[in-house]
This record gives C-alpha cells, sequence and structure tokens, in this order.
C-alpha cells in the first residue's frame, strides 16, 4: 500500500522506509499491548520470548523501504505478512483465553478476534471493552461489565 500511494514520486529511502513504519507501527504496538496484558490475566503461563515478533513485521517494513525492496508478490511482502499474522494469532489466542471463564477459547472467537485485529480502527472500538475487562483482572481488580 505505501508503494502504491509513493509511487512514481521522488522520495528518499528514508523516507519511504518511515511510511511503511507508519502503517505497520501502531498496529503491532496495540497487538503486543493486548498480548502482554492478557498474558498476565490468564491463567496459563505466556511466554514472554516470543514478544520480539510483534516487531518483526515493522522492523522488516522499514527493512525493505529503505534497502528499496519490492513488497508486490515478493519474498518481503510474504516475510512481513507472515509476521504479522503470527503477532496476530498470538495475541487473539491469549486475549479470548484470559477471557474465557475456563481459560479456554474456541477457534471461532480467536478467528473473530483475530479478524478485528487486523482491522485495526475497527477492532479497537470494538474489542476495547474486553480488553479492558482482561486488564482489569490482570491488575487484580474484579472485572466490572458494561
Amino acid at each position: 500500500m505505501a508503494q502504491l500511494v509513493i509511487l512514481g514520486s521522488n522520495v528518499s529511502a528514508l523516507a519511504r522506509g518511515t511510511f511503511m513504519l507508519a502503517f505497520l507501527g501502531p498496529m503491532c504496538i496495540w497487538l503486543w499491548a493486548v498480548f502482554h496484558t492478557a498474558g498476565r490475566a490468564s491463567s496459563k503461563v505466556v511466554s514472554s520470548f516470543w514478544e520480539w515478533v510483534f516487531a518483526a513485521s515493522p522492523a522488516m517494513a522499514f527493512t525493505a523501504g529503505v534497502a528499496g525492496w519490492s513488497t508486490h508478490n515478493s519474498p518481503a511482502a510474504y516475510a512481513i505478512f507472515l509476521s504479522l499474522f503470527i503477532g496476530l494469532a498470538m495475541a487473539a489466542k491469549t486475549l479470548e483465553s484470559a477471557d474465557a471463564a475456563n481459560g479456554s477459547a474456541s477457534i471461532g472467537r480467536m478467528l473473530v478476534t483475530a479478524l478485528l485485529m487486523y482491522l485495526f480502527p475497527i477492532g479497537v472500538w470494538v474489542l476495547r471493552p474486553k480488553v479492558l475487562r482482561v486488564a482489569q483482572r490482570a491488575n487484580g481488580a474484579t472485572p466490572v461489565t458494561d
């Protein structure tokens, strides 16, 4: 998408990388925050080893933009999407498991949550009550229902 907007214009490599980072950065920060908060509230132990996955997509997008690599049907694009998909799946699974009463969520709930997280602006708005409920549980407070 970033290449479509700046295609044909004379921008520096650093500006191209920063432009690509601007789209993925906020989304991946939000995914990491949900993963981290839900992991604290989850009854299962969530390893913090995999938190680097949330930084991989923006880092690879920035690198691809600065290096001038194509992100149209290329290995760089596949690597960026794969790391984003893994981060989405991990955040959705952790959030749904932390919110479920028995600590285990269904595949359908995880898929819907991952789709909402992928549709970043809408997902923040729709998932906000669930994230706040899980955050209250992580802080030791009794969750308040809306």
